[in-house]
Order: structure tokens, then C-alpha cells, then sequence
């Protein structure tokens, strides 16, 4: 804060005394006062500028000096230095920073006087005076009810500030039309003006252009000719935003007064009569403090007219006697003085103080008659106006005097003054610096809901796309098995994988639901009676056979009697039960434990839920109930999930009365324990013999597929493995791997290499990003193609893959034909290269030349990623060949060609070919493109129909099926 704001809080004598003293920098106020800063926004770097913006701050001065009479004082010192240097702007600028004044005081004679010589004097080389000067003359024009001379020159300036490319004062001339307008009464004209000054000053972010433009907006919506209910609340609306704390103490304090005049009149407009008082009260106040005679005039007649209004017609008249005392005189002719004289008369007559009514109506009378002899009475205001400057002028050489004598005195008070704002700038630092940190945190707290609400939209699409992919897969199968017949055992298990996987996703879809109606508190309990001990082992074999398949030691004990029925919400508890049962299932490794425990008191239900998992840290078990919350570390695997399941189950609890509790320790497991209240009673009951689920028995590939070698299938889904392996046994012998690290110990004691490796993403324990990572940086392991089944469809996760090295990837949900496919086109690959290494060793061996290594290294697929880089770059643009290729990836044709066939498998054609139908891939899952010849032209290929033949070969889809 500068010295010139410090001097406005302090009397008199301090102001005038600081201002001959100190030397105030021009920039600190630039906030405020634009016309200090050039319109780069640089500091001003040669002497003529450094000159020109000092004058322009020195002229700002004098509307920021209270006292009026030093304020005359300095400009006049001012205008004689400007006189004395010839410098006809400098001069320019003080008469247009007097004029302002005079308008603030309510002076509009003179405001005008000075407008009229500022606007004579001004220069383009001073395009904000140049411009604003003739601006001033038609606001008080229009004031003096001199509309069209107004306008003209408001126009006028608009033409030459578009001429120039002035954009700031172009919004000016704007917001002048759109008042004179106003003031014609002519709204829907001034309409039009007003909101490009809006718009324009939002585009070029100038806030304070931007707020004056929102002002004027509200009152031309709020002018009698656009007065509708409608309109009202908006131009409130809008005049609420101007006053409000984030702006208002950004405006001057005559704007401040200004537009809590119009806000209260708006309040007054719609009968919000408290409203209105409490606004004008702070516009009194203010106007009062600043000397703003004019504007606490008019607020004080606000006041009475809303007291009136409330039939409080005393309070009026008080306020009616403070604005009477404010007027210059009271020989004062103009419509304020005529409103209060009137507000006046009507008050007193409803007091029945008749004899001061008629003197109030007779003044009104005198000035309604005197305002139709405006020339005479401008006349005498101009004499009159003169008499008071030289009046002024004699009173400012003494006050001068009296000044000098008592400079040191204001020295001492100023220092002190400064320490004490010295003390409270540091108290508003500190208390800045407290607001960031709040709102720092704020916004971490919103940047995790974004996070967890992102990872949550991510994995609910992993779970619904995973039992989408075994019910659309099998379905396929039995849609299109030819003129053969399935096999009538495998077709039963395609229709109990359709089925049990239609139930999940209705599962899946009743939790999402379920989520939504506990949100809007619509969930009720819907009790019934519940065989406990027969319900509880029907839940518990739905999960053996995913626990046999994850060699998990599985195990119910029941300490429920079979003849015990309790009265409790049955699908309630069967959700709570599932989510506890399948979140062990998915965080417990082979060979772990999963115990469930049940028992019964007197009046309550007792079920736990323990696993010998990887447990939960510390720091998370009181965020883990939370929705869409999930455990993380930075290296730990995705493993899928919506975050909502133990949500769900502690809610479901707590509807049911009961409570839920965890324990857990770090690599030992977790152990989750809910208690139900219920009533329970003993029922008569017949013995039924157990129902026993049939093991899942995974296939098995025939003898036969030996011949293919066979594929490592790494997915945590028995379902899903089912599934893949009854598409692949026919061909393809099929090894399993619950997640990464169980592949990882496969491949490293397995005597033959598999000939491809197909993995899921998320998984627990290793997931598939991980374990691709591994494969592709190991020296032996990373020339197996491995194909990545993924549920995440989103770009990035492809791109991590590609990335990593994948050689293919398929999407969830898919059908056999696309499977089969890329797993052919990959063994045969691997095949070929493969047979090329041998019959290459083969003839070294007969030559005594030594040859190429035959497998691939990670330093191999280096090259191959820049060669296919090179590729791309160059895919439809030029005809990529074999010569081109060899000449930028500096090798021989030949040596080229030895390369991408030994790592490959494939001819450099084929190669080349390869890389263009995963660009038109990569182009139709993007979604820019329509119609196979856009894709086709985009990829390279001269021929959609030559393309679509490809496109089929190798994906297993037509490419009409994905657009």
C-alpha cells in the first residue's frame, strides 16, 4: 500500500503535507488507474515515456486529494508547469483529472468545463485522454438533457478508437452510448451497447471495464421501458455481482457508492424495503466519508422515498432534513432538489404538518418553474461557479501557509502511520498466506475425489465388460458353430457361463442402484424369515469353485443350529456376505486361506470373514468403507473393483442395526466381523441332503495340440480361463497362471518356452502391465508374443502396453473368431522366425560363416520399435520400400531384410503390411473416421476392399462390424 492511500485515511493536514513531501511510485496504484501502465503492460523504457506516464500520474493526483481546495491548488500547479513547458497533453490530462472531480462532487457545470478544455487540448498521442475527454463532455451533455449532441460525439470517438485499434476505449464509447441511451429512455438501444462492452471485456479479461459494462447492463434492464419482473431480477442479479465481496473492493469509492445507490433502488423497485434501507445506509456512509455531497444527497432521498414506502414518514423527514442540509444552498435548482422538496411535502402532509407541506410544495413549485428557464439559470451557476473558485484560490494560499508551519508535525505522524501499516500488512500477510493453505488443501481434497472417482469409472468398466466378454463370447460360439454340432457337455457349460455371468452383471448393475438409493435415502428394509444355517452354506459354495481354481483352502464353520430361522432382510445380508467373501477371494494368494465363521447369541447374528492376504495398511483401514476407495501403493498391481463393495456392506449393517469391524496386519491377512441384531426362533424342520455344486473342471487340450505348442494363460477368472481355454484346446495345448508372479515362476521352471502368452490386466498379486514389463526386459523371455486381455478401453491403457512392447492386445468383450485370429497370426510369426534361425544356423554351419544370433534381445526390439517408428512416420505419404527403409535405418537390403525375418517371422512386405493394419486399427478405435475408405486411405492402402480382406485376416472382425 502506498503513501497516497495512507494520506486518504488521515486528516487534512496530513494529506496535503504527505503530497508535498513524499514521492508516491505511479505504479503502485496501476490496479485502479490503467492509464499508468502502457498497453503491453511493460514498464516504460525511454525517456519520453518515462516522462509522459509520470505527468499521468501526477494528473490522477488531483482526484485522489480530499481537501477540494488543495486539490485546485495543485492542478493549477500542475497546468502552469505544463503551460510553461508547452506541453498541451500534460495540460489536457489535469483539466480531464479536474473534470472527474467536479462530476464526483456532483458538479456538472464544471465537470463539463474542464471536459470541453481537456477534450481541446488532447492529442492521439495520449489515446486514453484523447478518447475519454470527449466522453466526459456528452455524459454531462446528456446530464444537461443535450441528448444528441451527447451522441454525436459519443459515436464520433467509437469511429476513431475502431480507426486505431484502441480496443479498451472502444468498450468505453460503447458503455457512453449505452447510457445516453439509457437516459433517452430508449433501453432497447442502449441494449445492444452494453453487452458487446460486456462481452468484449470478459474476452480481453479487464475487470473493472467488465464491471462498469455489468452495472450498466442492470440499469438498462431495470429502465422503465424494459421493467418486467423478469428483467428486475436480472438486472438485481447483476448489480448483486458488482457489490459482491469478490469485486466491490476492487471499485473506486465513488463506483462503490454509485452502484449500492442502484442495488438499493432495485431492492426499492421490488418492495425489499429492509434491503434497500440497509444497502443505502452503507452508501451513505461511505459517501459521507469521501465527500461525495452529490451521491449522499441522492441516497438520503432514496432513504425517505423507501420510508415513505413504509409508511415511517418521521424517519423520512429526518432523512429528508440531512439531504436538505447537503445541497450547495438553498436557492439550488435541479430535479434532486425538486424530489426532496416533494418527498418533504408528501411526508409532512401525512404527519398533517400542513403548514411545512405547503412551504415544501411551494420550493418544489419554484424549482419545477425555474428548470424551464435553463439558460438563465446556467448563466447565473456559471457566476456563481467563478465567485467560488476565486474564493477557493484565495483559500488555498492561506491553507498553503498554514501547511509549511506545520510540516514537520505531519512528518512525525506519517512515520508513525507507516510503522502501524508495516504492522498490519504483515498481519495481512500472514492471514493471505493462511487463506492459500486453506484453499491448497481444498483443492487436494477435490483433486483425490476426481482421482477416485476416474480410477472407479475405469475399473467398473473392467467389471462389466468381463462377464459382457463370457456372455457374448459363448454366445457367439453357440450362434455360429457351422454345419458341426458342439459337443453337448461343452454346450451345457456355454449356457451355464451365459447364465451365472448374467446374474453378476445384474449383480454389478442392483450395487450401482443400490449406491443411488442409499444416496437419496430410498433403501428400506424389507425383513423376512431366513433359514440361516442352509442360506449361509448356499453362499458359501457359490465361491468353492473360484476357490479351487485359485488352490485357496477354502472353509465354512457353522455353529448356527439347521433348525434356527432368524427375521432379517434376506438379499441384504446376501450382498453384505458376497462383498466380504469375494474381497477375500480376490486379495488371498494360492495356497492361502479363506475361513468364514457364523454364530448366534440371544438376539443377535455373528458372521466373520478372515483370509490369509497381504492385509491392509494401517493408514488405509479408515478409509477402506469409503466410497470408490481403494488400497493403493506405488507398486502394487491394478487387481480391479468397483471401491463400493465394503461400502455397500457397511451401510447394508448399519441399515440393519448391526455394526462392522475389521482387523488386518500386513502380509498375515484381514479378518472382517459384522454383527446383526435379529429375532431368532426354532422351527420344526425336514432333513434335505446338501446340495453339492459340481467342480469346474478347467479342459483340457488333446494330444493333438502338442504339435501347435502350447499357450501360457495368465487370468484370475476361473470363468474367463474356462472360456479362452475352450476356444483354444482344439489347437493349442493351454498351461495357467493365476496372475504375473505365478507365470513368472512357470516360465522360469518350465523346460520348453510356450509359443505365446495370453494375460489379463488387472490382477492380483502381479498384474499384467508388470509382468509384460518383465517378459520384454529378460533376456530369453522377451521373444514370446504376448497378447494382453484388457477390459480398460481407454487410450492410455493401450498405449501403456504398446508402449511396453505387447505384440497385440484384445479387447473385452470379444468373440472366438477375433481370439483365434491373432493368436494364429502371432504362433505363425514366432514359427517363421523360429525356422528362419535354424535354416540360418543350418547354412553357417555348412559355410563356416558366422551368423546373425538367433533369438531376440532387448536391444533387437530397440531396433524394431525405431523401425517401426520410421514406418509409421511415413504411412500415407510417400510409398514406403524396402530401398527407402534400408537407406534411413543405414543397413544393406539385404542385411534389412536377414533382420525383420529373424526377428519377426516376416517378410519386410509383410512387416510394413503388419504395421498399416495396426494404424487402421489404432485409427478406427480413435473414432475420427467413418467409412472403410477413410481408414483405408489413412493406413496406406490404394484398395478399401483389398484392405478389408486384410483387416479380416488378421484382426478376426470385418471392418464394417467397428465402425
Amino acid at each position: 500500500m502506498d503513501t497516497l492511500n495512507l494520506a486518504k485515511r488521515f486528516p487534512k493536514i496530513l494529506c496535503i503535507t504527505l503530497l508535498l513531501f513524499f514521492t508516491i511510485p505511479g505504479n503502485i496504484q496501476a490496479q485502479n488507474n490503467p492509464a499508468k501502465q502502457n498497453k503491453s503492460g511493460k514498464v516504460p523504457q525511454t525517456e519520453a515515456q518515462i516522462r509522459f506516464y509520470k505527468q499521468l500520474s501526477s494528473a490522477n493526483k488531483v482526484k485522489k486529494i480530499k481537501d477540494n481546495d488543495s486539490a485546485a491548488v495543485y492542478a493549477k500547479s500542475l497546468l502552469d508547469e505544463a503551460k510553461k513547458n508547452n506541453d498541451p497533453v500534460w495540460a489536457s490530462q489535469v483539466n480531464l483529472a479536474q473534470s472527474t472531480r467536479a462530476f464526483r462532487s456532483g458538479d456538472h457545470k464544471v465537470a463539463l468545463a474542464f471536459a470541453r478544455q481537456s477534450a481541446a487540448e488532447a492529442s492521439e498521442t495520449d489515446s486514453i485522454t484523447y478518447i475519454k475527454a470527449p466522453l466526459m463532455v456528452a455524459y454531462m451533455l446528456n446530464r444537461e438533457g443535450k441528448d444528441d449532441a451527447a451522441l454525436a460525439i459519443a459515436f464520433k470517438m467509437l469511429h476513431k478508437a475502431e480507426g486505431h485499434g484502441w480496443r479498451e476505449l472502444m468498450i468505453e464509447c460503447k458503455n457512453c452510448i449505452a447510457d445516453v441511451y439509457r437516459k433517452m429512455n430508449q433501453p432497447q438501444r442502449a441494449l445492444p451497447y452494453a453487452q458487446q462492452a460486456s462481452d468484449e471485456s470478459l474476452e480481453i479479461k479487464d475487470t473493472a471495464m467488465y464491471l462498469f459494462s455489468t452495472s450498466m447492463l442492470s440499469a438498462i434492464y431495470s429502465n422503465r421501458g424494459m421493467q418486467t419482473p423478469e428483467n428486475l431480477a436480472k438486472a438485481t442479479k447483476l448489480s448483486e455481482i458488482v457489490v459482491s465481496k469478490t469485486f466491490f473492493p476492487t471499485l473506486s469509492k465513488f463506483s462503490q457508492v454509485r452502484e449500492l445507490g442502484n442495488l438499493a433502488r432495485l431492492y426499492e423497485m421490488q418492495d425489499k424495503f429492509a434491503q434497500a434501507e440497509r444497502i443505502l445506509l452503507q452508501a451513505v456512509e461511505i459517501s459521507h466519508k469521501e465527500g461525495y455531497r452529490d451521491l449522499e444527497t441522492h441516497d438520503l432521498n432514496e432513504l425517505m422515498t423507501v420510508k415513505i414506502d413504509q409508511g415511517l414518514y418521521q424517519e423520512a423527514i429526518n432523512y429528508g432534513n440531512r439531504a436538505v442540509a447537503l445541497l450547495p444552498d438553498t436557492t439550488t435548482i435541479d430535479v434532486l432538489s425538486r424530489n426532496i422538496y416533494n418527498r418533504l411535502k408528501e411526508a409532512h402532509l401525512k404527519l398533517r404538518n400542513f403548514e411545512l407541506a405547503f412551504r415544501y410544495a411551494e420550493k418544489a413549485r419554484i424549482i419545477n418553474d425555474s428548470l424551464v428557464s435553463a439558460d438563465k439559470i446556467e448563466t447565473a451557476a456559471k457566476l456563481d461557479q467563478d465567485y467560488k473558485a476565486d474564493k477557493r484560490i484565495i483559500q488555498a494560499n492561506t491553507s498553503e501557509l498554514l501547511m509549511k508551519q506545520q510540516r514537520n508535525y505531519s512528518i512525525t505522524i506519517a512515520v508513525i502511520v507507516l510503522v502501524g501499516l508495516i504492522g498490519i500488512y504483515r498481519w495481512f500477510l500472514y492471514k493471505r498466506k493462511r487463506q492459500a493453505d486453506l484453499v491448497a488443501e481444498e483443492n487436494r481434497q477435490l483433486a483425490r475425489l476426481n482421482d477416485l472417482k476416474t480410477k472407479f469409472f475405469s475399473n467398473i468398466s473392467h467389471e462389466l465388460r468381463t462377464p459382457l466378454t463370457l456372455i457374448a463370447g459363448p454366445i457367439d460360439q453357440l450362434r455360429n458353430v457351422g454345419p458341426y454340432e458342439l459337443d453337448p457337455e461343452l454346450k451345457k457349460n456355454y449356457i451355464e457361463t451365459v447364465w451365472q455371468n448374467s446374474r453378476k452383471l445384474l449383480s454389478l448393475v442392483n450395487e450401482l442402484l443400490d449406491l443411488t438409493k442409499m444416496e437419496s435415502g430410498k433403501i428400506t428394509v424389507q425383513n423376512q424369515s431366513v433359514a440361516l444355517d442352509a442360506f449361509l452354506k448356499v453362499i458359501f459354495q457359490g465361491f468353492d469353485s473360484a476357490a479351487k481354481f485359485k488352490k485357496i483352502n477354502y472353509s465354512l464353520l457353522s455353529q448356527i443350529k439347521s433348525n434356527i430361522v432368524a427375521n432379517l432382510d434376506k438379499d441384504k445380508l446376501e450382498k453384505i456376505l458376497n462383498n466380504l467373501i469375494s474381497n477375500a477371494m480376490k486379495f488371498t494368494p494360492a495356497n492361502g486361506s479363506i475361513k468364514i465363521l457364523a454364530e448366534v447369541t440371544s438376539q443377535e447374528l455373528i458372521v466373520s470373514v478372515s483370509d490369509t492376504g497381504k492385509g491392509i495398511p494401517e493408514a488405509d483401514l479408515k478409509h477402506i468403507f469409503d466410497r470408490y476407495y481403494q488400497v493403493t501403493t506405488a507398486d502394487s498391481p491394478a487387481e480391479g473393483g468397483t471401491g463400493i463393495g465394503l461400502a455397500i456392506a457397511k451401510e447394508f449393517t448399519e441399515l440393519l442395526g448391526g455394526n462392522i469391524q475389521v482387523t488386518s496386519t500386513l502380509q498375515k491377512g484381514t479378518s472382517f466381523k459384522i454383527t446383526i441384531p435379529t429375532e431368532l426362533q426354532e422351527v420344526f424342520v425336514v432333513t434335505q441332503p446338501e446340495i453339492q455344486i459340481p467342480d469346474e473342471v478347467l479342459p483340457t487340450p488333446p494330444e493333438t495340440a502338442e504339435k501347435l505348442g502350447y499357450i501360457l494363460l495368465v487370468e484370475d477368472q476361473h470363468e474367463m480361463s474356462a472360456y479362452i481355454a475352450s476356444i483354444l484346446r482344439p489347437y493349442y495345448a493351454v498351461e495357467f497362471a493365476n496372475n504375473g508372479l505365478e507365470a513368472l515362476k512357470l516360465l522360469e521352471d518350465a523346460n520348453v518356452a510356450p509359443a505365446l502368452i495370453i494375460s489379463d490386466v488387472m490382477m492380483p498379486e502381479m498384474d499384467g502391465f508388470t509382468l509384460l514389463n518383465r517378459l520384454k526386459t529378460h533376456e530369453v523371455f522377451c521373444r514370446i508374443p504376448v497378447v494382453m486381455l484388457t477390459a480398460l478401453a481407454d487410450p492410455g491403457s493401450k498405449l501403456n502396453a504398446l508402449s511396453i512392447g505387447v505384440d497385440d492386445y484384445v479387447t473385452k468383450p470379444f468373440v472366438s473368431n477375433e481370439l483365434l485370429a491373432r493368436v494364429r497370426n502371432l504362433v505363425a510369426n514366432a514359427s517363421e522366425r523360429l525356422k528362419y534361425a535354424e535354416d540360418d544356423t543350418r547354412a553357417v554351419e555348412e559355410s563356416g560363416v558366422a551368423a546373425d544370433v538367433a533369438y531376440v534381445s532387448p536391444s533387437d526390439l530397440a531396433w524394431l520399435k525405431k523401425l517401426e517408428a520410421l514406418v509409421r512416420e511415413n504411412t500415407g505419404k510417400i510409398d514406403v520400400d524396402l530401398a527407402s527403409v534400408s537407406y534411413t535405418m543405414a543397413v544393406s537390403e539385404r542385411q534389412l531384410f536377414r533382420n525383420i525375418k529373424r526377428l519377426t517371422g516376416l517378410t519386410p512386405n509383410k512387416y510394413i503390411r503388419s504395421i498399416r493394419l495396426q494404424i487402421a486399427r489404432e485409427a478406427i478405435e480413435s473414432g475420427k473416421y467413418r467409412t472403410i475408405a477413410e481408414i483405408s486411405y489413412v493406413a496406406g492402402f490404394e484398395t478399401p476392399a483389398y484392405f478389408s480382406k486384410l483387416f479380416k485376416e488378421a484382426f478376426g472382425k470385418d471392418v464394417a462390424d467397428l465402425l
